[in-house]
């Protein structure tokens, strides 16, 4: 009886071990965010004088995250406004939203870590995702995303030339591999227009 019960102990030790292991060697490590930075903001003026009287202002951030697996997430939002742009003592102001641009770009990098000083290298983006709004709907091309293409978004981005396939698009709007070097102390980096399509 002692026998069969210390080999039932060591049957029932054996299925859990090997429950355990099978566990651990199926699950899917995460990916996990090791940095997150913000660069300072941009600010771009338009002024369409003397064609027409109104002014233009686009305001711009960028952030990159950075993962474990050492993949990037760099995102760049832009939000453009028009009119006088008059920001009185009163607190009023009087300006037109003109839309806003949200894009995310993804792909490798690499970091090398100095004197308070992390310098970025960021590959050629492999994937874009995008939303791009403008004032009016009939402007807007909304969301894109280079890794799930549809016939509709190609049509929205196409030209006189017809519609765009994903890697039409990713190759007229990636950017070229870029360093970014990133302060330390607070996490932040100098807004580049690294991001501009071509």
């Amino acid at each position: 009886m002692k026998k069969k019960m210390v080999k039932m102990v060591q049957v029932v030790a054996l299925t859990l071990a090997l429950t355990f292991s099978l566990a651990a060697c199926s699950k899917t490590p995460t990916n996990e965010l090791n940095g997150f930075y913000e660069s300072t903001e941009d600010v771009g003026f338009m002024s369409a004088y003397p064609d027409y009287t109104y002014k233009q202002a686009t305001f711009s951030v960028e952030t990159i995250e950075t993962y474990a697996d050492n993949t990037y997430c760099l995102t760049n939002t832009s939000t453009t406004f028009s009119g006088t742009l008059a920001f009185n003592d009163d607190g009023t102001h009087d300006e037109v939203p003109r839309g806003s641009n949200v894009t995310k770009y993804y792909g490798t990098f690499t970091s090398q870590e100095e004197e308070g000083l992390n310098t970025l290298t960021l590959s050629a983006p492999t994937s874009i995702i995008a939303n791009i709004s403008f004032a009016t709907s009939d402007t807007a091309i909304g969301y894109l995303n280079t890794n799930a293409w549809t016939d509709v978004m190609g049509t929205s981005v196409g030209t006189d030339g017809g519609s765009l396939t994903a890697e039409e698009y990713l190759a007229a709007n990636a950017f070229p591999e870029a360093t970014v070097i990133v302060d330390t102390i607070n996490s932040s980096f100098d807004y580049s227009v690294i991001t501009a399509a071509k």
